[in-house]
């Protein structure tokens, strides 16, 4: 299914719990993110936690259900139809993508320019916040700086009717990388796709990171697949140069609305903002690195993390921290224990190359991981290049080695490569048998149902024991039995013949 989107939909599903949650009572705070070693010696925590901080996530801990956000859609205080055919500057509003805690998304046109564009505007909800107001402009500022082409180009900004911020940017039509992974059925599937966009994620922050711009909520559900292979990383809302992570403003606590997201939210693609005085918790639990989780300050290595994340998922199936709530996958985000997910990244079908790599970006210690992204852009094309080329040497040999006749052929009509067997059976050289129709070749009584065949080919249905006859350089006819398989949105047949000439004639 298509969708114009600029971020994840909410869906009301279940905890991400990875099959690896403990039953038994719920622990307080202080003692979940204690090691079982450290509770039994009675040790403190391993790291600092404010106060003030520890007692609001304990509190909610025992609630057993992440606070509920007074912001969240439900109750709203502006529907999407109150927003259809209002007027922002040149853009008229047509219906609405998606929401999320600060912002409502909907689909524009460009009365200037005549074409569809995405606006993002602050909820009215937030309207007179105006920390929210900056943090919002912030957000278009950021991303307006940032010229590439992994990141949706920003086209205009100004204040709506009642002075709430708004940005215009590109419609994307596509899916998200959240959507692609919840539609296998094994970790295997569609694997080497999944690694490209991968790499273009990976190339995209390498970028950023260039300019001294962090992410700090790089998850599935904010990569953008479109409808022609393009790769864009979405939601530059927690966006900050690196010179400005240790120099925020601390303001609000767990439970404000302008911190929360809504706990009907999936948590494996929502994001938290949780502040108190001493540290600032922000991101996306499922995939934040030990020091966001702990309120600490944070670098690119913390982006590195959640391309750690990301690459863990694609293997395995699963994010790496996962928890029965929000306050849970919280909880172990800050402990920074990660031996379950070593453990499920070991046990994996990937290749070791990939399992190393995803461990070394989701080392709990930020000094052991790549130092910024474009080394694990580099390490991944490398790999890629590596099987590539692996893959075009096991198809040579395949091809030299084989008594057969292997060939790939288009769509078209044309041979694109043959091994040696044809030219050793039909008596042309390779330049001849590439450079014209493969239909030249074949017995005129043999034609129309070779291009039956090739129809049912240009379906994606395989063909098995088709025979046809192919003539010789000398004049001679040859019989082959052909079995094909067709990739008809690449225009490729891989086929394989068998001379069977002599088996026919001693058959008779």
């Amino acid at each position: 299914m298509r969708r114009d989107n600029l971020s994840a939909s909410p869906r009301a599903t279940d905890t991400p719990d990875c099959s690896h949650n403990s039953d038994g009572p719920r622990k307080t705070a202080k003692h979940f993110l204690l090691s079982e070693e450290s509770k039994e010696q009675g040790e403190e925590l391993p790291f600092d936690i404010p106060e003030e901080l520890l007692a609001q996530l304990e509190a909610a801990s025992l609630e057993k259900t992440a606070p509920i956000n007074p912001a969240s859609p439900a109750m709203d205080q502006e529907h999407s139809s109150e927003l259809t055919n209002r007027q922002l500057g040149k853009f008229r509003l047509e219906s609405e993508i998606s929401r999320g805690g600060m912002g409502i998304i909907l689909k524009a046109l460009d009365l200037e320019l005549d074409r569809r564009v995405a606006v993002k505007l602050l909820r009215k909800v937030h309207k007179g916040k105006l920390h929210l107001h900056q943090q919002f402009t912030y957000e278009a500022r950021i991303t307006g700086r940032l010229q590439h082409p992994g990141i949706i180009p920003i086209y205009e900004s100004g204040l709506s009717w009642d002075q709430r911020p708004y940005f215009a940017m590109k419609l994307v039509q596509g899916r998200t990388l959240s959507e692609l992974l919840a539609e296998r059925r094994s970790t295997q599937d569609d694997l080497p796709r999944l690694l490209k966009v991968f790499e273009q994620v990976c190339q995209t922050l390498s970028y950023t990171h260039s300019r001294g711009v962090i992410h700090l909520d790089i998850k599935p559900s904010n990569i953008m697949v479109g409808e022609f292979g393009e790769v864009h990383l979405m939601d530059w809302g927690l966006a900050r140069a690196s010179t400005e992570l240790c120099d925020i403003p601390i303001t609000g606590d767990l439970n404000s609305s302008s911190t929360i997201l809504s706990a009907t939210e999936r948590l494996d693609s929502q994001t938290i903002q949780a502040e108190a005085h001493a540290g600032t918790i922000w991101g996306t639990p499922a995939y934040m690195s030990p020091e966001q989780a702990r309120g600490q300050c944070t670098d690119v290595r913390s982006d590195v993390f959640g391309l750690g994340g990301i690459l863990c998922e694609i293997l395995t199936g699963h994010p790496p921290h996962c928890g029965r709530s929000l306050i849970d996958v919280c909880f172990r985000a800050a402990q920074g224990d990660l031996s379950l997910t070593y453990q499920k990244l070991s046990e994996c079908e990937a290749d070791g190359v990939l399992i190393r790599l995803a461990r070394n970006c989701l080392a709990p210690e930020v000094d052991l991981r790549p130092a910024h992204a474009g080394i694990v852009a580099k390490e991944l094309t490398m790999y890629l290049e590596s099987m590539l080329q692996r893959a075009e040497t096991d198809l040579k040999r395949f091809f030299d080695l084989s008594l057969d006749l292997f060939c790939i052929a288009g769509l078209d009509g044309y041979f694109r490569r043959v091994n040696s067997n044809f030219s050793r059976v039909l008596g042309y050289n390779e330049k001849s048998l590439l450079s014209r129709p493969f239909l030249d070749f074949v017995h005129p009584d043999d034609r129309v149902d070779t291009i039956g065949v090739m129809g049912q080919l240009l379906e994606g249905r395989p063909v098995v024991q088709f025979q046809n006859r192919y003539q010789t350089e000398f004049g001679s006819w040859r019989r082959f039995e052909w079995t094909a398989k067709s990739i008809p949105e690449e225009g490729v047949i891989f086929a394989v013949a068998r001379d069977v000439t002599e088996q026919l004639r001693k058959a008779d």
